[in-house]
Protein backbone atom coordinates (compact mmCIF):
# COMPACT_ATOMS: atom_id res chain seq x y z
CA UNK A 1 0.00 0.00 0.00
CA UNK A 2 2.81 2.20 0.59
CA UNK A 3 3.27 2.03 -3.46
CA UNK A 4 -0.28 3.32 -3.72
CA UNK A 5 0.48 6.49 -1.50
CA UNK A 6 3.68 7.44 -2.86
CA UNK A 7 2.34 8.13 -6.07
CA UNK A 8 -0.71 9.97 -4.64
CA UNK A 9 1.85 12.04 -2.40
CA UNK A 10 3.62 13.09 -5.58
CA UNK A 11 0.98 14.37 -7.40
CA UNK A 12 -0.23 16.12 -4.84
CA UNK A 13 3.01 17.95 -5.09
CA UNK A 14 2.98 18.10 -8.79
CA UNK A 15 -0.45 19.52 -8.55
CA UNK A 16 0.42 22.18 -5.60
CA UNK A 17 3.87 23.17 -8.12
CA UNK A 18 1.04 24.14 -10.83
CA UNK A 19 -0.60 26.37 -8.37
CA UNK A 20 2.75 28.07 -7.19
CA UNK A 21 3.93 28.84 -10.85
CA UNK A 22 0.59 30.41 -11.56
CA UNK A 23 0.84 32.78 -8.39
CA UNK A 24 4.23 33.52 -9.45
CA UNK A 25 2.71 34.66 -12.72
CA UNK A 26 0.15 36.95 -11.02
CA UNK A 27 0.99 37.37 -7.90
CA UNK A 28 -1.29 35.92 -5.94
CA UNK A 29 -2.50 32.56 -4.30
CA UNK A 30 -5.31 30.28 -6.10
CA UNK A 31 -8.29 29.50 -3.73
CA UNK A 32 -6.58 26.06 -3.40
CA UNK A 33 -2.72 26.68 -2.62
CA UNK A 34 -4.48 29.45 0.06
CA UNK A 35 -6.34 26.30 1.80
CA UNK A 36 -3.62 24.08 1.25
CA UNK A 37 -1.39 26.40 3.25
CA UNK A 38 -3.87 26.52 6.25
CA UNK A 39 -3.62 22.71 6.00
CA UNK A 40 -0.26 21.94 5.58
CA UNK A 41 0.38 24.61 8.71
CA UNK A 42 -1.57 23.05 11.21
CA UNK A 43 -0.82 19.53 10.46
CA UNK A 44 3.01 20.93 10.83
CA UNK A 45 1.62 23.47 14.34
CA UNK A 46 1.48 19.05 15.89
CA UNK A 47 5.25 18.89 15.78
CA UNK A 48 5.62 21.70 17.83
CA UNK A 49 2.90 21.49 20.66
CA UNK A 50 4.39 21.72 24.74
CA UNK A 51 4.56 18.95 26.22
CA UNK A 52 5.36 17.02 22.80
CA UNK A 53 2.43 15.06 21.62
CA UNK A 54 2.69 11.30 21.78
CA UNK A 55 2.32 9.20 18.05
CA UNK A 56 -1.01 8.28 18.92
CA UNK A 57 -2.58 11.66 20.03
CA UNK A 58 -0.70 12.98 17.13
CA UNK A 59 -2.38 10.75 14.62
CA UNK A 60 -5.90 11.43 16.75
CA UNK A 61 -4.73 15.21 15.94
CA UNK A 62 -3.88 14.81 12.01
CA UNK A 63 -7.29 12.43 11.63
CA UNK A 64 -9.30 15.64 12.90
CA UNK A 65 -7.27 18.07 10.77
CA UNK A 66 -8.25 16.10 8.02
CA UNK A 67 -11.32 15.27 8.41
CA UNK A 68 -12.07 19.13 8.91
CA UNK A 69 -10.31 19.96 5.67
CA UNK A 70 -11.99 17.06 4.24
CA UNK A 71 -15.34 19.16 4.52
CA UNK A 72 -13.41 22.42 3.63
CA UNK A 73 -11.92 20.89 0.55
CA UNK A 74 -15.34 20.01 -0.46
CA UNK A 75 -17.00 23.17 0.37
CA UNK A 76 -14.24 25.14 -2.30
CA UNK A 77 -14.62 22.93 -4.63
CA UNK A 78 -18.21 23.53 -5.46
CA UNK A 79 -17.61 26.94 -5.26
CA UNK A 80 -15.19 25.80 -8.21
CA UNK A 81 -17.16 23.42 -10.51
CA UNK A 82 -16.68 25.71 -13.51
CA UNK A 83 -12.95 26.21 -13.20
CA UNK A 84 -9.98 23.14 -12.75
CA UNK A 85 -9.25 24.24 -8.86
CA UNK A 86 -12.14 21.63 -8.19
CA UNK A 87 -9.82 19.35 -9.54
CA UNK A 88 -7.00 20.10 -7.24
CA UNK A 89 -9.52 19.66 -4.61
CA UNK A 90 -10.56 16.43 -5.84
CA UNK A 91 -6.59 15.17 -5.74
CA UNK A 92 -6.01 16.40 -2.13
CA UNK A 93 -9.47 14.65 -0.65
CA UNK A 94 -7.79 11.51 -2.53
CA UNK A 95 -4.89 11.11 -0.50
CA UNK A 96 -5.95 12.82 2.95
CA UNK A 97 -9.27 12.98 2.75
CA UNK A 98 -10.94 11.34 5.27
CA UNK A 99 -13.79 8.77 4.19
CA UNK A 100 -17.69 10.35 4.94
CA UNK A 101 -19.72 12.53 3.66
CA UNK A 102 -17.60 15.28 2.31
CA UNK A 103 -15.39 12.64 0.34
CA UNK A 104 -18.16 11.00 -1.08
CA UNK A 105 -19.56 14.46 -2.19
CA UNK A 106 -15.95 14.90 -3.71
CA UNK A 107 -17.06 12.26 -6.32
CA UNK A 108 -20.27 13.47 -7.26
CA UNK A 109 -18.14 16.84 -8.23
CA UNK A 110 -16.41 14.85 -9.88
CA UNK A 111 -18.86 12.88 -11.52
CA UNK A 112 -20.99 15.99 -12.50
CA UNK A 113 -18.05 18.32 -13.07
CA UNK A 114 -15.31 16.08 -15.13
CA UNK A 115 -16.99 16.99 -18.70
CA UNK A 116 -16.33 20.79 -17.57
CA UNK A 117 -12.63 20.27 -16.87
CA UNK A 118 -9.83 22.69 -18.98
CA UNK A 119 -7.02 19.93 -18.34
CA UNK A 120 -8.65 17.27 -19.34
CA UNK A 121 -5.16 15.38 -19.10
CA UNK A 122 -5.03 15.88 -15.78
CA UNK A 123 -7.77 14.45 -15.06
CA UNK A 124 -7.08 11.60 -17.34
CA UNK A 125 -3.85 11.18 -15.78
CA UNK A 126 -5.74 11.61 -11.99
CA UNK A 127 -8.06 8.43 -12.70
CA UNK A 128 -6.24 5.38 -11.52
CA UNK A 129 -5.39 6.63 -8.07
CA UNK A 130 -9.16 5.98 -7.85
CA UNK A 131 -8.29 2.18 -7.63
CA UNK A 132 -8.08 1.71 -3.61
CA UNK A 133 -10.65 4.43 -2.62
CA UNK A 134 -13.62 3.38 -0.44
CA UNK A 135 -16.83 5.24 -1.30
CA UNK A 136 -20.03 3.60 -3.41
CA UNK A 137 -19.78 7.22 -5.16
CA UNK A 138 -17.18 6.21 -7.59
CA UNK A 139 -17.75 3.32 -9.43
CA UNK A 140 -21.23 5.36 -10.91
CA UNK A 141 -18.81 8.41 -11.38
CA UNK A 142 -16.27 6.58 -13.23
CA UNK A 143 -19.32 4.31 -15.39
CA UNK A 144 -20.77 7.56 -16.16
CA UNK A 145 -17.44 9.41 -17.31
CA UNK A 146 -16.59 6.35 -18.67
CA UNK A 147 -19.61 6.30 -21.22
CA UNK A 148 -19.77 10.09 -22.27
CA UNK A 149 -17.30 12.19 -21.61
CA UNK A 150 -16.14 14.36 -24.63
CA UNK A 151 -12.53 13.20 -24.26
CA UNK A 152 -11.35 9.57 -25.54
CA UNK A 153 -8.45 9.76 -23.25
CA UNK A 154 -10.50 10.55 -20.19
CA UNK A 155 -12.99 7.87 -21.03
CA UNK A 156 -10.63 5.11 -21.60
CA UNK A 157 -9.06 6.27 -18.04
CA UNK A 158 -11.83 6.13 -16.22
CA UNK A 159 -12.95 2.79 -17.86
CA UNK A 160 -9.46 1.40 -16.86
CA UNK A 161 -10.44 2.67 -13.06
CA UNK A 162 -13.83 1.19 -13.04
CA UNK A 163 -12.34 -2.24 -14.70
CA UNK A 164 -9.24 -2.10 -11.64
CA UNK A 165 -11.97 -1.29 -8.90
CA UNK A 166 -14.39 -4.05 -10.09
CA UNK A 167 -11.64 -6.59 -10.11
CA UNK A 168 -10.49 -5.38 -6.90
CA UNK A 169 -14.24 -5.51 -5.14
CA UNK A 170 -14.72 -9.23 -7.07
CA UNK A 171 -11.57 -11.09 -5.46
CA UNK A 172 -12.58 -9.26 -1.76
CA UNK A 173 -16.13 -10.57 -2.06
CA UNK A 174 -14.81 -13.78 -3.54
CA UNK A 175 -17.44 -13.20 -6.72
CA UNK A 176 -16.27 -15.30 -9.31
CA UNK A 177 -19.49 -13.82 -11.39
CA UNK A 178 -17.82 -10.14 -10.33
CA UNK A 179 -14.38 -11.55 -11.47
CA UNK A 180 -16.04 -12.26 -14.81
CA UNK A 181 -17.43 -8.99 -15.25
CA UNK A 182 -13.91 -7.44 -14.41
CA UNK A 183 -12.26 -9.57 -17.25
CA UNK A 184 -14.94 -8.12 -19.98
CA UNK A 185 -14.08 -4.40 -19.13
CA UNK A 186 -10.48 -5.07 -18.85
CA UNK A 187 -11.03 -6.75 -22.27
CA UNK A 188 -12.33 -3.59 -23.74
CA UNK A 189 -9.63 -1.38 -22.26
CA UNK A 190 -7.12 -2.99 -24.41
CA UNK A 191 -9.82 -3.44 -27.43
CA UNK A 192 -10.77 0.33 -27.02
CA UNK A 193 -8.33 2.36 -25.43
CA UNK A 194 -4.61 0.36 -24.92
CA UNK A 195 -3.07 3.77 -25.73
CA UNK A 196 -4.36 5.84 -23.05
CA UNK A 197 -2.26 6.89 -20.14
CA UNK A 198 -2.49 7.32 -16.32
CA UNK A 199 -0.21 8.43 -13.71
CA UNK A 200 0.63 4.62 -13.44
CA UNK A 201 1.36 3.86 -16.91
CA UNK A 202 0.00 2.92 -20.23
CA UNK A 203 -3.59 0.66 -20.06
CA UNK A 204 -2.30 -1.84 -22.37
CA UNK A 205 0.47 -2.62 -19.63
CA UNK A 206 -1.58 -2.39 -17.03
CA UNK A 207 -5.21 -3.72 -18.08
CA UNK A 208 -3.35 -6.77 -19.41
CA UNK A 209 -1.69 -7.36 -16.51
CA UNK A 210 -5.02 -7.55 -14.34
CA UNK A 211 -6.51 -9.74 -17.41
CA UNK A 212 -3.73 -12.36 -16.89
CA UNK A 213 -4.24 -12.22 -13.09
CA UNK A 214 -7.82 -12.91 -13.57
CA UNK A 215 -6.86 -15.86 -15.53
CA UNK A 216 -4.04 -17.15 -13.54
CA UNK A 217 -3.47 -19.93 -11.41
CA UNK A 218 -4.16 -17.27 -7.96
CA UNK A 219 -7.50 -16.43 -9.41
CA UNK A 220 -10.53 -16.70 -7.10
CA UNK A 221 -11.82 -20.76 -7.12
CA UNK A 222 -8.39 -22.11 -7.86
CA UNK A 223 -6.62 -24.35 -6.18
CA UNK A 224 -3.24 -22.49 -4.52
CA UNK A 225 -0.42 -23.13 -6.14
CA UNK A 226 2.56 -24.64 -4.35
CA UNK A 227 4.77 -22.93 -2.36
CA UNK A 228 8.05 -24.28 -1.50
CA UNK A 229 10.43 -22.44 0.74
CA UNK A 230 12.77 -21.69 4.01
CA UNK A 231 10.66 -20.40 7.39
CA UNK A 232 12.77 -17.40 8.80
CA UNK A 233 13.66 -19.85 11.71
CA UNK A 234 15.48 -21.94 8.81
CA UNK A 235 13.10 -24.99 8.44
CA UNK A 236 12.29 -26.30 4.92
CA UNK A 237 8.36 -25.06 4.18
CA UNK A 238 5.79 -26.85 1.92
CA UNK A 239 2.60 -24.77 1.59
CA UNK A 240 0.33 -27.73 0.40
CA UNK A 241 1.47 -29.96 3.74
CA UNK A 242 0.93 -26.77 6.05
CA UNK A 243 -2.58 -25.68 5.21
CA UNK A 244 -4.23 -29.36 3.96
CA UNK A 245 -7.31 -29.67 5.42
CA UNK A 246 -7.32 -26.53 7.27
CA UNK A 247 -8.57 -22.79 6.47
CA UNK A 248 -5.76 -20.76 5.63
CA UNK A 249 -4.98 -16.96 5.72
CA UNK A 250 -1.45 -16.27 3.38
CA UNK A 251 -0.49 -12.66 4.08
CA UNK A 252 2.10 -11.34 1.51
CA UNK A 253 3.62 -8.85 4.63
CA UNK A 254 6.55 -7.38 6.29
CA UNK A 255 7.79 -5.50 8.96
CA UNK A 256 9.03 -2.77 7.19
CA UNK A 257 4.71 -2.03 6.12
CA UNK A 258 3.11 0.04 8.49
CA UNK A 259 -0.54 -1.35 7.53
CA UNK A 260 1.16 -4.92 7.40
CA UNK A 261 1.80 -4.72 11.47
CA UNK A 262 -1.21 -3.06 12.18
CA UNK A 263 -2.65 -6.56 10.90
CA UNK A 264 -0.38 -8.07 13.05
CA UNK A 265 -3.13 -8.11 16.26
CA UNK A 266 -6.49 -9.49 14.31
CA UNK A 267 -3.89 -12.77 13.07
CA UNK A 268 -3.32 -13.10 16.23
CA UNK A 269 -6.97 -13.04 17.09
CA UNK A 270 -7.53 -15.68 14.72
CA UNK A 271 -4.94 -17.86 16.18
CA UNK A 272 -6.54 -17.27 19.09
CA UNK A 273 -10.37 -18.18 18.27
CA UNK A 274 -9.95 -21.05 15.86
CA UNK A 275 -8.41 -24.20 16.71
CA UNK A 276 -4.70 -24.85 15.11
CA UNK A 277 -6.59 -28.09 13.52
CA UNK A 278 -8.70 -26.26 11.26
CA UNK A 279 -6.90 -22.93 10.83
CA UNK A 280 -3.86 -21.76 9.82
CA UNK A 281 -1.88 -18.49 8.78
CA UNK A 282 1.38 -18.21 6.91
CA UNK A 283 3.06 -15.20 6.17
CA UNK A 284 5.15 -14.80 3.27
CA UNK A 285 7.50 -12.27 4.33
CA UNK A 286 8.99 -9.57 2.07
CA UNK A 287 11.49 -8.13 4.58
CA UNK A 288 14.97 -7.65 2.89
CA UNK A 289 17.67 -10.31 4.16
CA UNK A 290 19.92 -8.24 5.85
CA UNK A 291 16.38 -7.41 8.46
CA UNK A 292 15.28 -10.60 9.50
CA UNK A 293 17.63 -11.07 11.93
CA UNK A 294 15.63 -8.07 13.83
CA UNK A 295 12.11 -9.34 12.47
CA UNK A 296 12.88 -12.93 13.99
CA UNK A 297 13.42 -11.05 17.71
CA UNK A 298 10.58 -9.06 16.67
CA UNK A 299 8.24 -11.87 15.90
CA UNK A 300 9.37 -13.24 19.26
CA UNK A 301 8.83 -10.63 21.16
CA UNK A 302 5.96 -10.01 19.99
CA UNK A 303 4.32 -13.01 20.43
CA UNK A 304 3.61 -14.00 16.55
CA UNK A 305 2.43 -17.48 16.32
CA UNK A 306 2.31 -18.06 13.08
CA UNK A 307 4.52 -19.08 10.02
CA UNK A 308 6.88 -16.76 7.99
CA UNK A 309 8.28 -17.69 5.10
CA UNK A 310 11.38 -15.19 3.45
CA UNK A 311 10.66 -14.27 0.32
CA UNK A 312 11.96 -10.73 -0.30
CA UNK A 313 10.02 -7.96 -1.78
CA UNK A 314 10.89 -8.91 -4.98
CA UNK A 315 10.86 -12.39 -4.50
CA UNK A 316 9.81 -15.76 -6.58
CA UNK A 317 6.32 -15.97 -4.88
CA UNK A 318 5.28 -12.57 -4.51
CA UNK A 319 6.19 -12.69 -8.48
CA UNK A 320 4.30 -16.29 -8.94
CA UNK A 321 1.41 -14.98 -7.07
CA UNK A 322 1.19 -11.23 -8.79
CA UNK A 323 1.22 -9.65 -5.40
CA UNK A 324 2.61 -6.06 -6.24
CA UNK A 325 1.23 -4.23 -2.76
CA UNK A 326 1.78 -5.10 0.86
CA UNK A 327 -0.24 -6.69 2.79
CA UNK A 328 -1.81 -8.82 0.27
CA UNK A 329 -4.03 -11.24 1.91
CA UNK A 330 -5.63 -14.72 0.27
CA UNK A 331 -7.95 -16.38 1.82
CA UNK A 332 -7.87 -20.35 0.79
CA UNK A 333 -10.47 -22.75 1.81
CA UNK A 334 -9.97 -26.36 3.25
CA UNK A 335 -9.81 -27.98 -0.12
CA UNK A 336 -7.41 -25.72 -1.31
CA UNK A 337 -9.59 -23.56 -3.42
CA UNK A 338 -8.23 -19.78 -2.95
CA UNK A 339 -11.55 -17.87 -2.03
CA UNK A 340 -11.07 -14.35 -1.50
CA UNK A 341 -7.86 -11.79 -2.48
CA UNK A 342 -7.55 -8.54 -0.13
CA UNK A 343 -5.09 -5.72 -0.34
CA UNK A 344 -4.68 -2.82 2.99
CA UNK A 345 -5.32 -3.35 6.06
CA UNK A 346 -8.96 -4.90 6.00
CA UNK A 347 -9.21 -5.38 9.99
CA UNK A 348 -11.77 -7.49 11.49
CA UNK A 349 -13.05 -8.63 8.19
CA UNK A 350 -10.54 -11.37 8.15
CA UNK A 351 -11.53 -12.82 11.23
CA UNK A 352 -15.04 -12.80 9.47
CA UNK A 353 -13.47 -14.12 6.09
CA UNK A 354 -12.05 -17.20 7.91
CA UNK A 355 -15.25 -17.92 10.01
CA UNK A 356 -17.97 -17.86 7.02
CA UNK A 357 -15.05 -21.03 6.06
CA UNK A 358 -15.99 -23.16 9.02
CA UNK A 359 -19.02 -24.44 10.25
CA UNK A 360 -20.20 -22.73 13.50
CA UNK A 361 -19.09 -25.91 15.55
CA UNK A 362 -15.70 -25.85 14.79
CA UNK A 363 -15.43 -21.99 16.42
CA UNK A 364 -13.83 -21.80 19.79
Amino acid sequence: MLQQRSVLVLIVMMTLSVCRLSAQQDGKLSPYEALYGEWKAEAKALENVVPPLTTEEKRTKKHEIDKEFTVRFRDLAKEHRNDDEWIHCLIWTSVDGIPGPAFDEMFDIFRESANKAGNTVQLQLLMSEFIYLESDRIDPALSSIADSHSAAGVRGAALYALAARTKLQAEEKGDAAGCIKAEALLERVISEYPNVSTYRGKNLKNATALLEELKSPIAITKKAPAIRGTTISGADFDLSKTIEGKVAVISFSGHWCGPCVAMHPVQKEILEKFPPEKVVIVEINSDQTDSLEKVRKKIETDGLGWTVVTDGSQGPVSEQWHVTAWPTYFIVDAIGRIRRRATGNVGRQLVTWVEELLPTSESQ
